[in-house]
């Protein structure tokens, strides 16, 4: 390796150490602040929220599930909450940067915004959330399947559709 790559390296490296130390020093809290089972779990929680600018200061479960995955290290669960609607790519900037961690936001894909709309559409209809949650993964994911056409249908505005739709039929049971 020649001076100037070894340099070069050098350089990098220590570039690299240094946004490493600025990013903990700015760390506000630690993921051991807000480890689910701490005595004082939830006043992190609320404290976190208040700091990240959550809106009206409020966290929820997704919240709860962006920090495990950001201090587990778990990015493809962060991008798919932002992907389905669940968290918002600005909440998960705030809680990464309270959490002197780095995380990069992706873009919504045409799935996830389908999914996000239609689950609210199939709520309106009066499907329980999880029913809605469901029936959107068909509607999105399967939408040849039986019940991704029974949703298509509700959605077009059958009045049969729906109100079949939301007695939730057994094949709109999606398998996790």
């Amino acid at each position: 390796m020649s001076y100037r790559s070894r340099s070069s390296a050098a350089v990098l490296s220590a570039s690299i150490f240094s946004l490493v130390l600025i990013n903990l020093a700015f760390a506000e809290m630690s993921c051991t602040d807000v480890k689910y089972g701490n005595p004082n779990y939830s006043e992190k929680m609320d404290e976190l929220a208040k700091r990240a600018g959550l809106p009206d200061n409020y966290w929820s479960r997704y919240h709860e599930s962006v920090v495990s995955s950001l201090c587990s290290g778990n990015t493809k669960e962060i991008n798919m909450l932002i992907d389905n609607g669940f968290v918002k790519p600005e909440e998960v900037q705030g809680i990464a940067k309270v959490l002197g961690k780095t995380y990069k936001s992706k873009q919504r894909s045409e799935t996830g915004k389908s999914y996000g709309y239609s689950k609210e559409k199939f709520l309106e209809m009066g499907a329980c959330s999880a029913c809605a949650d469901n029936i959107a993964q068909y509607y999105t994911k399967k939408p040849n399947s039986p019940c991704g056409k029974l949703a298509k249908q509700a959605l077009e505005g059958n009045p049969d559709a729906i109100k079949k739709l939301v007695e939730f039929p057994d094949y709109c049971q999606w398998k996790y």
